[in-house]
């Protein structure tokens, strides 16, 4: 396990731990010791199969579940470190989808050093195949031929040789090399020829088809690696210093011995952190530290805002308070101004209401003059001719001037709600409230015929369109103490009066306004 810690382009530091308790321990105590951001995992594992299968073209949905089928029929423990995508269909028959997919068939040998990272809290955020990443490397490497083959040493006692076709991924093999046995040149040579007949069986490369093999290794390599390696007809090599990949990729690595820098660079620069393998809970570390890193940039965002809300009110507050203060300047000075003003009229103001109300005095006066005491004497005087009422006698007359009228049923009185004094501009029309009191002819008539006489009255002055609400407030009665007597009107009274006012009424009626 070899640990880069990249700061943007350049290399800053890097740690190697070897398997074993040892080396997982120090893994450990590296881990506590450093700061917890987000790692990404490559691996280079012998234990990587790369395969090519033909499947019906379907849906992406569909096509996920053969490859799980695929998988659980060969790598039973394998279904969380699986990679696949479709390079190609079938040019005959049905057509089928050429599906290129890597599968690690040994995903244990990953446990231990994930169990420290998940006993310590790291934040994985995936996992990637470094032969997938070779692609990344095709530009940089100025291959002029479809097919190349890309050679490069992680650790001493590895070799990975890489096929891309067109600048795609095809294939790729891991051999162990010993230098203690042989020299790199010589695993090197070797290793590529076994390839090379391994992609031609595989129907990769034809038989005659030209490949570039490009080699990457440190510069004292490069002249022994050449001893061994020698151009042909249908294969030509190519040597790149790691030093001089670095630079055409950006990078920056001092002392770089082998190619597991290159690639942990590359893996570096992947701006979305999906990886090729594992499952979503080797993950929840890094979701968690991404849910906390969003919840504290909103509450700083949310904060920053509320500042400049805040900031942004308590200016418009003051920009209000120096509008308000000026406004009540304003206010202030036309009011003095209107005092000023008013000052010069209120005598003349004062004296438009007498005048207004004087107006209208005269107009009321004007319409209302029809109404006199003498046009009531006159109405009163038709009324007492006919016959059987000559003999009746006027002996009290009262006059009641009013505006609001509420009439009371008998034997109560018309009830005059008079102000203090009456508003002759009002709209509501002057009536007066008369009463007339007379003795009826007494001689030799009984009860009954006074009260004929009175019912005759009565329906006389009725007749008069000038003269309403008609009411009898006293009437003839019977001498005795006790009588209860019903006048045609079906109104009963209980009366006790003395017997000298046996002949006596009083009648109470509103008079009306004439037009002229």
């Amino acid at each position: 396990m070899t640990v880069f810690h990249w700061d943007n382009h350049r290399c800053i530091a890097s740690f190697a731990f070897n398997p074993g308790e040892a080396g997982l321990d120090k893994f450990s105590t590296y881990l506590r010791a450093t700061e917890n951001t987000p790692v990404r995992l490559l691996v280079d594992l012998i234990e990587e199969d790369f395969n090519k299968e033909t499947i019906p073209h379907v849906g992406a949905k569909d096509r996920k579940a053969i490859i799980n089928r695929l998988v659980d029929r060969h790598y039973r423990k394998s279904r969380d470190f699986v990679n696949y995508r479709v390079i190609g269909r079938e040019d005959t028959g049905r057509k089928d989808d050429i599906i290129l997919y890597s599968v690690l068939s040994n995903p244990s040998i990953l446990d231990p050093w994930l169990r420290v990272m998940e006993e310590q809290g790291t934040s994985l955020c995936g996992i990637w195949s470094l032969p997938l990443l070779t692609h990344r490397l095709y530009r940089h490497l100025d291959i002029y031929t479809p097919n190349a083959i890309v050679v490069s040493q992680q650790v001493p006692s590895n070799l990975r040789q890489t096929f891309l076709k067109n600048g795609r991924f095809e294939s790729s093999r891991s051999a162990v090399v010993n230098l203690e046995e042989a020299t790199i040149g010589e695993y090197i040579a070797t290793e590529v020829e076994q390839t090379i007949r391994f992609l031609s069986n595989q129907r990769n490369i034809g038989f005659d088809e030209k490949i570039e093999i490009h080699i990457i290794c440190r510069q004292q390599d490069i002249a022994q690696i050449q001893n061994h390696c020698h151009d042909g007809t249908l294969r030509t090599f190519k040597y790149h210093n790691i030093e001089e990949i670095h630079v055409k990729l950006g990078s920056n690595h001092d002392n770089a011995e082998y190619c597991n820098s290159l690639y942990s660079y590359l893996c570096s620069r992947y701006k979305l952190p999906v990886g090729h393998y594992g499952n979503r809970k080797l993950f929840e570390n890094y979701y968690s530290q991404l849910s906390s890193i969003a919840l504290y940039v909103s509450s700083i965002v949310l904060l920053l805002t509320s500042i400049i809300f805040s900031f942004y009110y308590y200016s418009n507050s003051l920009t209000l308070d120096e509008e308000t203060i000026t406004l009540n300047a304003q206010t202030s000075g036309i009011n003095r101004d209107y005092e000023k003003q008013l000052a010069g009229i209120e005598s003349k103001l004062s004296q438009a209401q007498i005048m207004s109300s004087s107006v209208d005095f005269y107009e009321k006066v004007q319409s209302t003059r029809s109404i006199a005491p003498q046009n009531l004497m006159t109405d009163v005087s038709r009324t007492l001719s006919p016959v059987n009422l000559q003999s009746t006698q006027i002996t009290g007359f009262s006059w009641k001037p009013g505006q609001a009228l509420s009439v009371n049923p008998l034997p109560g009185r018309i009830a005059v709600k008079k102000p203090r004094g009456i508003d002759y501009s009002s709209d509501k029309p002057v009536h007066h409230v008369v009463s007339l009191s007379g003795n009826l002819d007494q001689n030799d008539a009984s009860a009954l015929q006074l009260h004929s006489q009175l019912n005759l009255l009565v329906k006389q002055l009725n007749k008069n369109e000038h003269l309403s609400e008609l009411r009898i407030t006293r009437q003839p009665v019977d001498p005795r103490s006790d009588s209860q007597i019903q006048n045609e009107h079906g109104f009963e009274n209980n009366i006790s009066v003395k017997p000298s006012d046996a002949s006596g009424f009083e009648l109470e009626f509103i008079m009306q306004g004439r037009s002229i």
